[in-house]
């Protein structure tokens, strides 16, 4: 439970660091640390892929948001440039995150 609350607390720290001026790459090595408990990703075609190991459904609507938005900002810091991101759980989408719109959930 302290690790969840660290990684989103830096997750927070990060997308908000991310907005204002050019990310913090260290914190963002620190997320993806933290995150890797959580899930694990690989490239699928033309973009990411993101495997929630963590059981994100039993989350609220807004921390799974939160958590979904954190792996975002923490790739678009370590790899430059925002891309395409498929968030998955149990092999459902459960999310995406696109440079052009953003980061949301998908029902």
């Amino acid at each position: 439970m302290i690790l969840k609350t660290i990684f989103v607390a830096a997750g927070l720290a990060l997308s908000l660091a991310a907005s204002a001026a050019p990310c913090n790459k260290v914190a963002a090595q620190d997320v993806q640390r933290g995150l890797s408990e959580f899930a694990k990703s690989h490239i699928e075609g033309d973009h990411l892929a993101v495997h929630w190991t963590f059981a994100i459904e039993k989350q609220p609507e807004a921390k799974r948001l939160q958590m979904v938005t954190a792996y975002a900002d923490m790739d678009a810091c370590l790899s430059g440039a925002a891309r395409e991101i498929m968030f998955y759980r149990k092999g459902k989408l459960m999310g995406i995150a696109t440079s052009e719109a953003g980061v949301k959930l998908v029902k």
